[in-house]
């Protein structure tokens, strides 16, 4: 019997059930139909023509991606357009996808939970979209900054007092800047997240707070290796004959 996207979407509703997406997300199947057969997974954090030409080596007819195509409605498949290109080369190589983007955030194998291990944050816990946890000794802001892109292969900026000592950290991987005043509530010195914006920043630091921003590809892209593992394991679990392959293809350099 042949493994299909189907069986493969219910090992995801299982890790991040599709329901949990926020409201203006768009995960599930997006690209495909439930019933092809499915050898080789690529998981990927975005679907590039360059993540496509991967699947096409490997022989991938499922790629998993975190962030979603068709995040805004579209009107027509005309290939000067870069998303159109990279749909109609998917359906072209028969090619499915799925993605689970806010669902999977939520869950412990988003990109932050992956930071808080790679950081070796201890006593996580998490609160909405945020995993808080103790550093395993107190460091400055900068020295925390520095670890941060030596675990991440990616350029982290601080923004705050940078000879401020952080004991507890904060993460939310990808874009969550807005989230800072939460974090602070809930006891954290510090908020490493993938995009920090202008006046985001300014109010933080005015409280005393650090915003650490790791980039959205290098706050995000440790998920991808985990998510792998998972679902291979999953799929050995009941000894389907299926490979899942991280991909390699890095747009912004990095990990």
């Amino acid at each position: 019997m042949s493994v299909t996207v189907a069986d493969i979407k219910e090992i995801i509703q299982r890790l991040a059930p599709f329901d949990t997406a926020e409201a203006f997300d768009n995960v599930g199947l997006l690209v495909g139909k439930n019933n092809a057969p499915v050898s080789k997974i690529l998981v990927a954090l975005d679907v590039t023509l360059d993540v496509v030409e991967e699947a096409k080596r490997i022989g991938a007819e499922l790629i998993i991606s975190h962030h979603p195509l068709l995040f805004h409605a579209r009107k027509n498949l005309v290939e000067e357009d870069a998303e159109a290109k990279i749909l109609c080369e998917l359906i072209r190589s028969h090619i499915s996808l799925i993605s689970a983007h806010t669902n999977l955030d939520r869950t412990e194998w988003s990109g932050s939970a992956c930071c808080a291990r790679m950081l070796k944050l201890q006593n996580l816990r998490q609160e909405g979209f945020l995993f808080l946890g103790e550093l395993p000794a107190p460091v400055t802001a900068r020295e925390l900054a520095a670890e941060a892109e030596k675990q991440l292969q990616f350029p982290v900026r601080c923004y705050g007092a940078e000879n401020k000592i952080i004991s507890t950290l904060a993460i939310a991987g990808g874009a969550y800047d807005e989230g800072w005043a939460e974090a602070m509530q809930l006891g954290a010195d510090a908020l490493l997240t993938g995009e920090v914006r202008h006046h985001n920043a300014l109010s933080a630091v005015m409280n005393d707070f650090v915003l650490l921003d790791g980039g959205h590809w290098g706050t995000e892209a440790p998920l991808v290796t985990e998510l792998c593992a998972y679902l291979q394991n999953e799929v050995n679990g009941v000894k389907w004959n299926v490979r899942v392959y991280p991909s390699l293809s890095a747009p912004f350099g990095g990990v």
